[in-house]
């Protein structure tokens, strides 16, 4: 029992424990907390098709992990807090676009394998129904999709 104290206690003694997990240098975390920003920024501004652009360039080209999505939200946060609270200007739907373009760069270029989303995952076929169904009927669910 005492090495989980000990290891508790080293962690606390050199700051690991209390370590921000969006406070990192990893590939393209400032090009994902900029998207987050610009994110923030429309959703305060309530410019929807922005801030919709935005989650798209995430999903489409970061990679799936809890620490991007992790910055992405908190840097989301962030903005938005900051322009309710500062009552800042609010952009133009074209400079928001403009930057949202330039963020697209940034993260293709940052995560070139990532850059083709659709080419790189071949679509799966849809299994035919085995009865036929009546018109306008919702096809019956699988085993996998039902849970059971």
């Amino acid at each position: 029992m005492r090495f989980p104290i000990l290891t508790g206690l080293l962690l606390m003694s050199t700051g690991l424990a209390f370590a921000d997990p969006t406070e990192s240098t990893e590939v393209g975390f400032p090009e994902v907390r900029t998207l987050g920003t610009l994110n923030g920024q429309a959703l305060a501004c309530r410019q929807f098709d922005a801030s919709s652009e935005a989650k798209a360039l995430i999903i489409g080209y970061a990679p799936k992990t809890r620490r991007y999505g992790t910055l992405f939200e908190t840097a989301t946060n962030a903005a938005f807090l900051a322009a309710t609270k500062d009552d800042a200007p609010c952009p133009t739907a074209a400079d928001l676009a403009a930057r949202l373009a330039e963020s697209a760069e940034a993260l293709k270029a940052v995560f070139p394998e990532q850059a083709n989303p659709e080419q790189a995952k071949p679509e799966q076929a849809k299994p035919e129904p085995s009865e036929p169904q009546p018109p306008g009927a919702e096809p019956s669910l699988s085993n996998d999709e039902t849970g059971s």
